[in-house]
């Protein structure tokens, strides 16, 4: 609708100015920019302003792809290449990291070895794709029953590690027991049949004086003594 207004006792339309866009906030003045004053802007100035003001927007732009390019390659980096777990070399610098930070705090923690009990007899008896299902299902599990605050780790064929944060040995050894069960309640689809398998665990609480791999590998000899114990084969 046209608005009015009397002039000498005429009517004429009211002229109405086109409203004006609010500058963009994250784009700075030509001249704060540039260090000139806004008179000193000839047109062969400003375009040159505005083209490196695009540029270092697309430079940021870039900047910000690459970082999240960064961050993908490093999940990749750190993940299993069969399960949806931690390899071996990402979950060591997690365990490292997670002692430090227990023994600044004063926190408990532990780590639980799980080793499947009869695996090579799944891959010589059903072959290697019947073993990646059963690898693939029990890392689901574990994954399914631990914290947010834990990790699990793929340490070699059929072993994992699982970082406990915080936790004592009591509530490690509880923990490693279920775990076990849960594995061994499993019936696990390899396309023709349902197999079970069972699996043994050691467990090490965190030490002051050890390191990751000291703690990794006492984990694992407790792990290997369960499993003589049951006489079960590798």
């Amino acid at each position: 609708m046209k608005e009015f207004t009397e002039i000498s006792g005429e009517t004429r339309p009211k002229r109405v100015l086109p409203k004006r866009k609010p500058n963009n906030p994250t784009r700075p003045k030509l001249s704060r920019l540039a260090g000139l004053e806004a008179a000193d802007l000839t047109p062969d100035v400003r375009d040159a302003v505005l083209r490196l003001i695009n540029e270092v927007e697309k430079l940021n732009s870039e900047a910000g792809g690459l970082q999240s390019r960064i961050k993908d390659l490093e999940g990749i980096a750190d993940t299993d290449p069969l399960l949806p777990v931690l390899n071996r070399r990402a979950f060591t610098r997690e365990l490292s990291r997670a002692m430090a930070f227990a023994q600044r705090h004063d926190l408990g923690g532990a780590l639980v070895y799980v080793d499947l009990d009869g695996f090579k007899g799944v891959n010589d008896e059903y072959g290697h794709a019947a073993g990646d299902t059963v690898l693939l299902h029990v890392a689901k599990v574990l994954n399914e029953h631990i914290r947010e605050s834990d990790l699990v780790g793929r340490l070699g064929g059929d072993e994992f590690g699982i970082l406990l944060a915080a936790a004592d040995d009591v509530g490690a050894t509880a923990k490693a027991s279920a775990l076990v069960e849960l594995i061994r309640e499993q019936h696990i689809d390899i396309g023709e049949q349902e197999i079970c398998i069972g699996a043994s665990a050691g467990v090490q609480p965190f030490q002051p004086e050890l390191s990751a791999d000291e703690i990794l590998d006492l984990a694992d000899k407790a792990m290997y003594a369960h499993k003589q114990a049951k006489g079960c084969a590798a």
